[in-house]
């Protein structure tokens, strides 16, 4: 189990993690998720020990990384698939990192195996493509065998079958009773393979719950398919809901219930051919959560400024 005790991490003047206390328990995947510059690359660090804390603690298991005998038995990481010397080959380098816990040489060739790069490991990793580099950080996290498992952003690089194959992957490591901690800014990928998801903006805690959770209190759209789409569109106006129109007499209305776009076209006379409550997102609700903590915003699209 990974635990956050009111994690707090200064760069000089600048705050990266702020008071930040949260648990991630085993068996479930967890996943991470923040805007750019909101802490989970430094809350990852400080776990891992590379970085120290300012104040609070990080601890796995109950330990300090540094206090940990034996630390790729207890935790594997992937951090930066990139960081590895790209003058060594795939085995070499998982061989130096086995050595150094006294992990067994047979283990190479197994992990290798799994992550599917077996056929390059003789190869100098520094003409890995980054999803190949990609496989052999998750070779090199399963190296000792842990319990605990973090990952930074590993889908990166990945082609779909990739992906879907890190997805199985992360589901297996959870049945087994492993604690995984995923680390994504893509939210369609985390909808699908976290069980448990876990948020943060400007280094603090927002929230944590499931997918169904989140998105469960969330203010979702109705999509309604009528006679008169454009008389329906005025006569919700008229009650401050927002209507875009869509193909074949469709609208998606905000705002409003759905028994309530259907109680307005009934009054109306308009026929309803089709009237459907749709949940909002996982991407829209962590918009919505974070939308006071992003750390640098865009204009809307088409309000490009032109030369004077």
């Amino acid at each position: 189990m990974l635990k956050i005790d009111h994690l707090t991490k200064h760069y000089n003047d600048t705050v990266a993690v702020d008071d930040l206390d949260f648990e991630v328990k085993p068996g479930v995947v967890t996943g991470f998720l923040g805007p750019n510059g909101s802490g989970k690359s430094t809350t990852m660090r400080v776990i891992l020990g590379l970085d120290h804390p300012t104040k609070g603690r990080a601890t796995i298991n109950g330990q300090n990384y540094s206090d940990l005998k034996a630390p790729l038995r207890e935790v594997g990481a992937l951090l930066d698939a990139k960081a590895v010397h790209p003058g060594r080959t795939a085995r070499n380098h998982l061989r130096a990192l086995a050595a150094s816990n006294q992990i067994k040489k047979s283990r190479v060739d197994e992990v290798l195996e799994f992550a599917g790069i077996a056929s390059v490991a003789n190869k100098k990793v520094g003409g890995f493509s980054l999803g190949m580099s990609q496989r052999l950080g998750i070779a090199g996290a399963l190296l000792g065998d842990p319990g605990v498992l973090l990952f930074d952003e590993p889908v990166n690089g990945l082609d779909p079958e990739g992906i879907r194959w890190i997805r199985d992957f992360f589901r297996s490591l959870a049945k087994e009773g492993r604690t995984v901690f995923v680390s994504s800014h893509l939210m369609s990928e985390m909808a699908v393979s976290a069980d448990q998801i876990i948020v943060i903006g400007r280094g603090r805690f927002i929230s944590q719950g499931s997918v169904d959770d989140l998105t469960a209190t969330a203010k979702g759209t109705v999509f309604a398919r009528v006679s008169d789409p454009q008389k329906l569109t005025t006569l919700l106006e008229e009650k401050m809901a927002s209507v875009v129109a869509t193909n074949d007499k469709g609208l998606t209305v905000s705002g409003m219930t759905s028994d309530q776009v259907g109680e307005v076209a009934f009054a109306a006379g308009i026929t309803i051919l089709e009237l459907t409550p749709q949940r909002a997102s996982l991407e829209e609700v962590f918009m919505d959560l974070t939308a006071d903590s992003v750390e640098y915003g865009s204009a809307m699209p088409g309000a490009m400024p032109h030369e004077q």
